[in-house]
């Protein structure tokens, strides 16, 4: 039977403490700030925040995932849309991070078809985030997203190095569609560069 050894622990605190500061590599992950508790996000205001085209397409497991849609010729985009069957969101990329120094990317639509209240509330949590602590949950259609503020506190974010470019490309890596001939398209409508 093992004995536990003091100094291997101190050794070992010792070697674990280089992970302790935020990682540029740590796994950023798609998440909606309901479940994160309180949160920050990146950008003094919303014009800081980018804002990109969206579609949900099929993984080869048949899971419906979010794809990017980035193309600066307009009727390819178009072409692009129709073969996603005309499902498209115009979404904020928000780079957030929690009490925990856990670190999200939020894509709230923030212009969509039907009702307002959502974007127009999404628009406001990311406002308020980029200003100080918030708890911001999706209530419903009627309601859109619930902001409740902070009520003090000194506490500021720790943010990793790593850039909103870096941030996106990590969360959406291989579902930026940049053309027809994406793989994700060919597999939803069986058809390549038509």
């Amino acid at each position: 039977m093992g004995k536990f050894n003091r100094e291997l622990a101190k050794e070992t605190e010792q070697q674990s403490m280089q992970f302790d500061d935020a990682s540029d590599n740590q796994g950023i992950e798609l998440k909606s700030p309901g479940k994160m508790h309180w949160i920050r996000a990146r950008g003094e205001t919303f014009e800081d925040v980018l804002k990109v085209w969206t579609v949900k397409l099929h993984d080869p497991d048949g899971e419906e995932i979010e794809y990017v849609v980035q193309t600066s010729d307009i009727n390819l985009r178009t072409r692009i849309f129709e073969k996603c069957d005309d499902n498209q969101n115009f979404k904020a990329l928000v780079p957030c991070i929690n009490w925990f120094n856990t670190e999200f990317l939020w894509a709230p639509t923030i212009k969509g078809r039907g009702s307002k209240v959502g974007p127009q509330s999404a628009t406001k949590g990311i406002e308020m985030a980029q200003q100080g602590w918030c708890k911001v949950k999706w209530k419903n259609n009627s309601v859109g997203w619930a902001i409740n503020k902070h009520p003090g506190t000194d506490k500021e974010p720790e943010w990793s190095h790593m850039t909103e470019e870096q941030i996106i490309e990590q969360v959406f890596d291989n579902r930026i569609i940049e053309s027809l001939d994406h793989e994700a398209i060919i597999r939803n409508t069986g058809v390549a560069n038509v």
